[in-house]
């Protein structure tokens, strides 16, 4: 009686500490905030390597502004260099204009007098000094159309040379201003799209702050109420191992009185004693007291003795559905020594076909420490993935006390005791 008190009081000892089991640890947090704070960390590097951008972006268009400013400067330069050679070059074709006349009088004056004109010029000399004379005179006068017409060769040379030029300084200002102005509108661009890059940064980073932000919150609240429930499940404790006190101290000392109740017997005449034994007897009888009622205790028969539950405890495979029935139950596997071999088990209902596959034992027959697996439907499993859970032990009467996980939500630990016809509806697997 003893020991099935003990039982039920540390057993109810269990239950209440095993309502501590966080559906997060705080190292869950912890990781998760150092993930958001290194998100925020990479976006802040990329911020900087894009301002950073932004201002030698900045720094070259105020260099390309610079070059415009002295281009045009240049341009309304030979602009006006351009307006100058016009008036020279319009000079020209005037003075061109002007020996074009005078040598059209000349050859007018040539055709009308003709050859006789010279001749006769020369012959109507006075005398041979004046004669020569006059060869000099006629002489200069053909020399002066030559180099006039030389001239005016050379100075229509230098006329197109000079538009030449012109023409060319105006070719090579164009071309700068154009160079300059694609190179303007390439940075310009550049430099917009930038900003836009800066600016959706800016809202990753906003929205990574915040993220971090409630994740603190969480964690703070997390961490408050896991303190609560801690007190709650010690002063528990507290009052159940009182209670086991007092009813040990009670129940030795209602053994003490039973045994002295018994070994008592009155002294009396033969006949009486067996009366007087009788009634010791049935004395014994009535004063043994009623072993105490089980309500909540497990008596295993198969197995049991695991160490308790660990919420922070990650096996190395755990088949990657956090807070999910297989995750649990990869992760209980793992802590009492029997670690699943294979992160590729499906879903819930998909287990058995697996764990044949790669040679687990697969049968109906319930043992502590097997994996239960509930097919749709089945003690109220998902209709489309089933249920997976950890058999803690096998009770007496064929039922079985069980842990599992996502039963009352995400990620959230909790036992229960499953029926026998039930339980011989299941699927077992020794891992």
């Amino acid at each position: 009686m003893k020991k099935r008190l003990l039982t039920v009081l540390v057993t109810g000892t269990v239950l209440s500490l095993g309502a501590l089991a966080p559906s997060v640890n705080a190292q869950d947090f912890d990781s998760q905030i150092e993930t958001v704070n290194s998100s925020i960390a990479n976006i802040n590097e990329k911020k900087s390597a894009v301002n950073s951008t932004i201002d030698t972006l900045a720094k070259e268009l105020s260099d390309v502004q610079t070059k415009i400013d002295t281009t045009q400067a240049k341009k309304a330069e030979v602009q006006e260099q351009i307006e100058t050679l016009k008036a020279e070059i319009a000079k020209l074709e005037k003075v061109i204009a002007e020996r074009n006349t005078r040598l059209e009088e000349q050859a007018r004056s040539v055709q009308t007098n003709g050859a006789r004109s010279y001749l006769d010029f020369l012959l109507n000399a006075e005398s041979l000094s004046d004669a020569v004379s006059r060869i000099g005179v006629v002489m200069d006068l053909m020399g002066a159309n030559r180099e006039l017409m030389q001239q005016q060769a050379e100075d229509k040379k230098q006329v197109e040379s000079k538009e030449e030029a012109q023409q060319e300084k105006l070719a090579e200002q164009e071309a700068a201003e154009k160079e300059l102005a694609s190179l303007q509108t390439e940075l310009n661009d550049t430099f917009s799209k930038n900003k836009v890059l800066l600016a959706n940064l800016s809202q990753e980073e906003v929205a990574e702050i915040a993220k971090r932000d409630g994740l603190v919150a969480e964690k703070e609240a997390f961490q408050k109420r896991l303190a609560e429930e801690k007190a709650k499940a010690e002063a528990e404790a507290a009052r159940i191992a009182e209670a086991s006190r007092q009813a040990l101290a009670a129940q030795a000392s209602q053994s003490q009185t039973t045994a002295t109740q018994t070994s008592y017997q009155a002294p009396a005449p033969a006949a009486a004693s067996t009366a007087s034994t009788s009634t010791a007897s049935t004395s014994s009888s009535t004063s043994t007291p009623a072993a105490p009622a089980q309500t909540s205790s497990y008596t295993y028969t198969a197995g049991g003795g695991f160490p308790a539950v660990d919420p922070s405890f990650r096996a190395s495979l755990n088949g990657g559905y956090f807070g999910q029935c297989t995750y649990y139950v990869f992760n209980r596997m793992a802590q009492v020594g029997t670690p699943i071999g294979h992160s590729m088990m499906g879903n819930a209902a998909e287990w058995p076909s697996y764990a044949r596959s790669y040679g687990y034992s697969v049968s109906h027959s319930p043992s502590a420490g097997s994996a239960i697996v509930f097919q749709q439907g089945l003690a109220g499993a998902d209709p489309t993935y089933g249920h997976v859970a950890f058999v803690e032990a096998v009770n007496a009467d064929g039922s079985l006390y069980i842990s599992e996980m996502n039963v009352r939500g995400l990620n959230v630990i909790s036992y229960r005791t499953i029926s026998a016809s039930v339980a011989a509806r299941a699927t077992y697997i020794r891992f």
